[in-house]
């Protein structure tokens, strides 16, 4: 290596005399789950600066080892983290003394482990390193994003300080080749994040230092100066984490959770492809699939607890690929066209994915009034929510938070737009909402409830039949569709607010049916009859819970069934002047009945049932119940 004197580890100078700690909101950001972060933000940064659009990223995740004294200037980097130490110790910061001696240990081993992230089909990270220029941005601007696409991934510049996080000495070294009118070029420079501390020179040093020129504290631009394991020789930008942190989770199947979370979207598309440990892991459109089934990867998931995200990223999967989705687009004045891409079946649960630039995002528009947690009396649904252009991109993008996982008005600035985008959003929130309830929501009515109950009250035809002995197993009987009776008339319930509701009344169960064939010869001997009968049964450790406070319909109902059998429960508005019936509009469980709610319970069982009520009452609340069955009577 030439220039050996000008090149080298250099801090910069403190001449105001500043404390300054190990403590970044950068690094501290991923500081949970570096492998995972380190995968996600190198590959959104890559995503962006892809040169062919005909052909994928590629990404690469490798461990290499390098001799320590193979290490650029290895004593410097000894030498600053033994004075941090002596620093950390004089102050008595517990957290900097573990820190430091953790990195003293790394630094002293015969080889230094480092985490080697490489992009290709990539227009690398063009310089030179001056105020504006992208590699400037990469390795030298805090919190500063200069993008071309202004639909890119990232926008608060944080997401490189993840290869920090991932090292045990918050050093990263950076080394990109790219090309302009001029030719193809080489950028390599190193950053180390340390404490502030009393140089070799006697000078006060910052916490931040540079390995590259020491003159100007600029990068490496010529290959000869370059060690090989940094130097680039295909275009494209390799980020190294020098003294990779140790992991109790096999790294390489932490890696490709989080790929497979965060970008399959983009992998199903062929946007991006992955190798992990020299490619004995592959990810792309063709082992995505069987990687969402792999035994290492779900046991790293669990190991990570990530199972809901992933489970959801493996059902969004599944919408994208199914030839059976239903397509929508919904235009939103001032915001532009956002495609929906749903698929209705079992086993779905309410998935929801909001996509921005192959990557997803979050699940819900929570700070828009829409959490999409419930969707009583819903199919089962998966829904992929993207923005169609890149002016709507653009908008999404202006709500992302800085580890790009939720969205949010107030992270805009200009209180103009920031309050354009509240309503903005807040409008496709319910257009989206509106939009599920009409393909997703099956609306109960009066037929289907009585419809559902026929397999337990069984119509007058069939009870003949059964009489005569021409049927002796109710269960295996055609339900027999009921005459809907005229609809009761209806009584009036004060609400909190002092508005009128109209409420039905139920009437009480038939007791015994009358004979639909009075003149028909039958056998000698008693009659025997089944009659559909309801006994008021009192419910025991009765509990009442507002699952959501700002959501006054909203209530759980738990308590302890004394029978088997079909239970009728009604509720009653005892916080009133006078108490009255709240009629159940919806339940997940059970089926509704005029108002009230018939579930299914066992002997002894412990049931827990979210109820929405057709008004808003957040007062106390009395339960009745009313046990439905059915028994035989003899008669003459």
């Amino acid at each position: 290596m030439s220039n050996s004197d000008s090149i080298g580890l250099e801090f910069l100078l403190n001449d105001g005399g500043d404390a300054e700690g190990l403590g970044d909101a950068g690094i501290e950001t991923f500081r949970d789950k570096p492998f995972a972060a380190v995968a996600r933000e190198a590959s959104q940064n890559s995503r962006d600066a892809r040169l062919d659009d005909q052909a994928p990223v590629l990404m690469t995740f490798d461990q290499i080892s390098v001799p320590s004294d193979e290490f650029p200037s290895i004593k410097s980097f000894r030498d600053a983290v033994a004075r941090c130490l002596v620093e950390a110790e004089k102050l008595g910061n517990e957290k900097d003394i573990g820190f430091f001696r953790q990195a003293s240990k790394v630094l002293d081993a015969p080889e230094i482990r480092i985490m080697r992230v490489a992009d290709f089909n990539t227009k690398g990270v063009p310089g030179p390193c001056v105020k504006g220029q992208p590699f400037h941005t990469l390795a030298k601007a805090d919190g500063v994003s200069i993008k071309p696409d202004i639909n890119s991934g990232g926008s608060f510049g944080i997401g490189k300080s993840a290869a920090s996080a991932l090292s045990d000495i918050q050093t990263a070294f950076y080394s990109t080749l790219y090309s302009d009118d001029e030719g193809s070029h080489v950028l390599c420079m190193g950053k180390a994040l340390l404490i502030s501390h009393t140089g070799a020179d006697g000078q006060e040093r910052r916490r931040k230092g540079y390995w590259g020129k020491k003159q100007g504290f600029q990068p490496l631009d010529n290959p000869k100066d370059i060690p090989g394991w940094l130097l680039r020789e295909k275009q494209g930008t390799s980020i190294f984490s020098v003294c990779v942190r140790e992991n109790r989770i096999d790294w390489r199947y932490e890696m490709a959770a989080a790929l497979l979370i965060n970008f399959f979207a983009a992998i199903q598309r062929q946007e991006m492809e992955f190798q992990i440990d020299s490619g004995a892991i592959k990810i792309n459109r063709n082992t995505i699939e069987a990687l969402f089934n792999d035994l290492a990867v779900n046991e790293a998931v669990d190991q990570l607890k990530a199972r809901d995200a992933f489970d959801v990223a493996s059902r969004l999967y599944a919408c994208l690929v199914d030839q059976q989705a239903i397509l929508k687009t919904i235009e939103v004045t001032g915001l532009g066209a956002v495609n929906l891409r749903m698929v209705l079946r079992e086993k779905l649960g309410y998935t929801i994915g909001i996509i921005r630039n192959g990557m997803y995002i979050t699940g819900n528009f929570k700070n828009f009034g829409e959490p999409f947690k419930r969707f009583p009396l819903h199919r089962d649904f998966a829904l992929v929510i993207e923005p169609a252009g890149t002016s709507e991109g653009e908008w999404f993008k202006r709500l992302e938070n800085p580890s790009h996982d939720d969205l949010s008005a107030e992270r805009i600035t200009d209180p103009v737009l920031r309050e354009q985008g509240q309503r903005l959003f807040e409008k496709l929130a319910d257009r989206i909402r509106r939009y599920i309830r009409e393909m997703a929501k099956s609306e109960p009515g009066a037929s289907m409830e009585l419809e559902e109950l026929n397999d337990y009250f069984a119509s007058e035809e069939t009870q003949t039949e059964d009489d005569l002995g021409t049927e002796t197993n109710p269960k295996s009987l055609r339900p027999t569709p009921l005459n809907v009776a005229p609809r009761k008339p209806k009584r009036r319930v004060t609400t909190p607010h002092g508005e009128d509701d109209d409420v039905p009344v139920i009437e009480p169960l038939t007791d015994i049916e009358p004979d639909p064939n009075p003149d028909l010869v039958r056998p000698p001997g008693p009659l025997i009859r089944k009659r559909r009968s309801s006994e008021p049964i009192d419910l025991q450790n009765e509990r009442n819970l507002l699952p959501e406070p700002a959501n006054l319909k909203l209530r759980r109902l738990i308590f302890t069934s004394p029978v088997e059998g079909d239970v009728s429960v009604s509720v009653e508005a005892s916080g009133l002047s006078v108490p009255d019936r709240l009629v159940i509009s919806s339940s997940q469980t059970g089926v509704l009945n005029a108002g009230d709610l018939v579930v299914a319970c066992g002997k002894g069982e412990r049931i827990s049932v979210d109820v929405e009520f057709d008004i808003p009452y957040g007062g106390p609340i009395d339960l009745s119940a009313v046990y439905l069955h059915e028994e035989e009577v003899e008669s003459a």
